[in-house]
């Protein structure tokens, strides 16, 4: 791509942050760059002329871990971090709400589905009610 002398001067020279990916974790971080750093040039790259990531496709970041996921983080992580890292998430999320309200992102707290083979669901459904009572704790 041939650019221009001024999209080369004013759009990609002297940059303070370089953002890749305008997703969500992207938006979020140029607009709390914004916030403390009100003069900073700010540049966010994008590989399509929309966001083509999770953000845009399936509300991953309004999940904070499933069944067999925090089972899965229960592996490398003491139960205590667990329900630490489910606190983070849970604040991310109504940061997030504080941002964007919910109104505007369409956001409903509706539960969560996972859907495992046979073998599978049995182990995790008899462990639903401990990783309900770890997400409680963490409320």
């Amino acid at each position: 791509m041939q650019l221009s002398y001024w999209e080369k001067s004013e759009i990609f020279e002297n940059i303070d942050f370089c953002i890749i990916g305008a997703g969500i974790v992207g938006s979020c971080t140029a607009l709390f760059l914004r916030e403390k750093f009100p003069e900073a040039k700010i540049v966010m790259l994008e590989r399509a002329s929309l966001p083509l990531g999770a953000s845009t496709k399936n509300a991953g970041f309004a999940c904070f871990g499933s069944v067999s996921e925090m089972a899965d983080d229960l592996q490398s992580m003491s139960e205590q971090e667990l329900i630490d890292l489910i606190k983070l998430r849970m604040e991310g999320l109504d940061l997030l709400q504080n941002l964007v309200p919910v109104t505007k992102m369409d956001f409903n707290n509706c539960g969560g589905i996972e859907v495992f083979r046979n073998s599978d669901g049995e182990h995790y459904y008899d462990q639903l009610q401990y990783f309900n009572q770890l997400v409680e704790t963490a409320s």
